[in-house]
């Protein structure tokens, strides 16, 4: 790619004016708003359904579906895309591919309507009405799999490099970048594809319908001697709850849900209360308990540790989870599971949750001047994980409210990374007279909040 592109106005009698070029635009939320406000900049036939849609990985710019029904996740800079562009934009995608349809579905009705997206009050509707030949067999399947698209005002070598290196390897990535100008009162945009979509477009990975996927996990089940242990745990979790639970078949085990009030929307949706899921390699069931579930459990986690149950770390979405490696450890746990699941079923409907981002905004936005607080203390807080906590904060925008500079790892030093501005927290924060030392760390013990 050039390392700048260059425009000039042709007047009468052959004078010649170059146009100033604008290095960024006036904020990354400009740039937004104009893609919003005209999606077909960005590709023709696209349909925006999301904006700063929250994730795992941290709220995600803008999220659309594509003139062929796919899902496409856009990530966008106000200056030049980097490296550190390339591995947000999968961190998000990796975090939306995690979900089950139906919370994806959710998700992106409970965020629409807002920030100049449309209303979207059922995602299934109103797919099945513009994708009609891409909905099939009752699912939204022609979502998948996903699309990743790297907007900003020019890019650097590294980040080209990646971007081709992951799109010759089958990933559905593109560079698309803005040069932006200024002339006559008018800012200009010219529009560039630097790493393009590999032409013709490679024949669609349709996402197994549901019938497939449980035929599939069960000879998985089979060729690992874990049929009958799978089949006694899921039968005595699906007999603990309710009727109405639903189902989920994934490629390692099986998600029941429940359903939920949304305290922000108030709309009733269903979240993940328990998995099953299979670990084939190591030939054991693991019991996962998300989130979503965990924080209405309360003091019922003690059930299993009282009773010797291991309870393992948290999962990387969030969440604990309780390996089972032989018939005879589960006829030992059993009970004690049972009794822990019926315990979680009763606090379920008593305390909804707010969303993870609102309850980080929340909680690092009430760490005081003078004071910080690490990662993990952080996601403890909010029932999170440290990763997903540092993938939130680098997710902020640049003119963001929220003090994310308190924010340091559990050795009291600075993790954030900005090449453009190598020492950005380390002003803020002494900004706020907490002194950095010359390695960049903090004295937890005289500046650690307590909460």
């Amino acid at each position: 790619m050039a390392e700048e592109l260059k425009i000039w106005a042709l007047h009468e009698e052959d004078e010649v004016e170059a146009v100033e070029n604008l290095r960024d635009w006036a904020s990354e939320e400009g740039l937004e708003d104009t893609l919003v406000q005209h999606p077909n900049l960005l590709e023709v036939g696209l349909q925006l359904v999301g904006r700063q849609t929250p994730t795992g990985g941290g709220p995600l710019d803008l999220l659309g579906v594509d003139a062929g029904g796919r899902l496409v996740i856009f990530e966008l800079k106000r200056g030049a895309l980097t490296r550190d562009a390339i591995t947000q934009c999968i961190d998000y995608a990796s975090a939306l591919d995690e979900m089950s349809i139906d919370e994806l579905a959710s998700l992106i009705a409970d965020q629409s309507g807002e920030g100049g997206i449309d209303a979207i009050e059922h995602f299934e509707d109103w797919y099945r009405d513009r994708y009609p030949d891409q909905y099939s067999s009752g699912e939204l399947s022609g979502l998948f799999p996903l699309r990743l698209v790297l907007v900003g005002l020019g890019s650097d070598e590294r980040a080209e490099r990646m971007a081709q290196f992951l799109s010759g390897y089958g990933l559905d990535i593109s560079v698309l970048t803005f040069h932006g100008f200024r002339h006559g009162g008018e800012r200009l945009l010219a529009r560039q594809v630097d790493v393009e979509r590999d032409a013709p477009t490679p024949p669609r990975l349709r996402r197994p319908a549901v019938s497939e996927r449980r035929a599939n996990l069960n000879v998985q089940l089979a060729q690992s001697g874990l049929t009958d242990l799978f089949r006694d745990i899921f039968g005595t979790l699906r007999d603990t709850l309710p009727p109405e639970a639903t189902e989920e078949t994934l490629q390692t085990g099986i998600s029941l849900h429940l359903k939920a009030t949304d305290p922000v929307s108030g709309r009733t949706r269903d979240l993940v209360f328990s998995s099953v899921l299979a670990n084939f390699g190591a030939g054991s069931i693991s019991i996962g308990m998300p989130i979503a579930a965990l924080e209405r459990y309360g003091g019922a986690l003690h059930l299993l540790e009282a009773e010797g149950v291991a309870v393992q770390d948290r999962l990387q979405g969030g969440g604990s989870e309780v390996i089972v490696g032989s018939e005879e450890q589960w006829g030992q746990q059993r009970d004690t599971v049972v009794e822990f699941m019926k315990a979680a079923l009763e606090s379920w409907a008593e305390a909804p949750i707010a969303p993870v981002d609102a309850r980080l905004r929340d909680f690092v936005g009430s760490v005081p001047k003078g004071k910080v607080v690490t990662y993990g203390q952080v996601a403890d807080e909010v029932g999170s994980v440290a990763q997903a906590v540092g993938s939130w904060i680098k997710g902020l925008p640049q003119d963001t409210d929220i003090p994310w500079w308190r924010v340091v790892n559990r050795a009291g030093g600075i993790s954030f990374d900005d090449p453009e501005r190598p020492e950005w927290q380390q002003n803020l924060l002494a900004r706020d007279g907490v002194t950095v030392d010359s390695d960049g760390r903090i004295d937890l013990d005289k500046y650690q909040w307590s909460g």
